[in-house]
């Protein structure tokens, strides 16, 4: 079976580990602060991100937290903190790491996408959501992004 084909399914099983997981104090958690990030909430992802500089890029996402789940789309209608804390679980492995070259493309895509995501969640009032559909909702060339990075996750990470 191609991993295309499973990709939905590794997908779904992902997001529901990785929300399983919220709120365990479990030692892979990635739910803390690494060193030198703030973990206030209304600090952006942008402030917190600090460049990986040893390793390759598999090594460099692992180190900033990611998931086969953090190149996939982010939940729409979250509330305001949830969603960026969401925002900046896929976006600070992103800023911190180098992106491979055959997924360069892909990888600023998906990072634009998703700073301006941040900014409109930080800028909702509390307890709001997101209501531009272009970003919950943003189109083929994110989502391509969104399916490219996550295949080069499994294939060359996984």
């Amino acid at each position: 079976m191609r991993i295309s084909t499973l990709r939905p399914l590794l997908v779904t099983a992902a997001t529901a580990l990785v929300l399983a997981g919220c709120g365990s104090d479990d030692a892979t958690s990635s739910a803390a602060p690494s060193p030198g990030s703030s973990s206030s909430g209304s600090s952006s992802a942008a402030e917190e991100a600090e460049p990986v500089v040893e390793g390759d890029t598999c090594e460099q996402l692992r180190a900033a937290g990611a998931t086969g789940a953090s190149f996939g789309p982010v939940q729409a209608a979250l509330p305001k903190d949830d969603l960026v804390e969401t925002i900046q679980e896929k976006l600070t492995p992103l800023q911190r790491s180098d992106p491979a070259a055959d997924v360069a493309d892909a990888w600023a895509t998906a990072q634009a996408h998703l700073e301006q995501y941040l900014a409109a969640a930080q800028a909702a009032p509390a307890g709001g959501t997101v209501t531009d559909a272009a970003l919950f909702n943003p189109g083929q060339e994110v989502t391509d992004a969104q399916d490219a990075l996550t295949d080069w996750w499994f294939d060359t990470c996984a």
